[in-house]
């Protein structure tokens, strides 16, 4: 799969996506070449880009079974990097395997210009695993505010993972920064990871 939406100029998806209750399957990335800025925005949805006047959606998406293999950053099933773009309903479900580097998780990566994400969930079967390097989540990588942008989180929920990272790995999200989460569920998630940072919340 080529991710839709890149961080080249005027290249993120600037559209609205409704899934409307289909479900895309046997998901696979491998061997991504890095973008403009050398990260690689792995996910069915790389970039997407609204504005601060006019943002888009992403929801009601269902993604079963997920093999993604790199080593760049900005890695996931779902949306890589949901600039100005509010995202409901979406889940990431089956068998998953997600390996990559930095900012790294299961359904949402590097979510520093997303207005809102409700209703998210990453919900594996046995022997799954997402695993990453800085900043993993089992939902969400980071949830942190950029250029004064408070945004609404809330409902997320992680089920039967093993999450594994050198450092900030969170059964729901590497780091949380000046912004609120609303509602979060864990269940049988396991977390290895080389640096005390690690929890829920790491």
């Amino acid at each position: 799969w080529t991710p839709i939406g890149s961080a080249y100029v005027d290249h993120g998806f600037m559209g609205n996506f409704d899934g409307n209750g289909y479900t895309i399957k046997n998901f696979k990335m491998t061997e991504l070449t890095p973008d403009s800025d050398n990260y690689v925005y792995a996910g069915l949805f790389g970039v997407t880009e609204g504005t601060e006047t006019q943002e888009n959606y992403i929801r009601n998406l269902v993604i079963e079974n997920v093999t993604i293999e790199t080593t760049g950053d900005i890695v996931t099933a779902g949306i890589a990097y949901p600039y100005y773009t509010t995202v409901e309903n979406v889940t990431v479900k089956g068998n998953i395997n997600i390996k990559g580097g930095d900012y790294t998780a299961g359904v949402l990566a590097y979510t520093r210009r997303c207005v809102n994400a409700k209703d998210i969930t990453i919900s594996a079967n046995a022997n799954s695993v997402i695993e990453g390097n800085i900043t993993v989540g089992g939902v969400i990588s980071d949830i942190q505010m950029n250029g004064g942008l408070t945004a609404n989180y809330s409902n997320f929920t992680a089920e039967d993972l093993t999450i594994k990272g050198v450092k900030c790995v969170g059964g729901i999200s590497g780091i949380i920064g000046n912004q609120t989460l609303d509602g979060a569920t864990v269940n049988d998630v396991v977390l290895i990871c080389s640096d005390i940072r690690t929890g829920i919340i790491a």
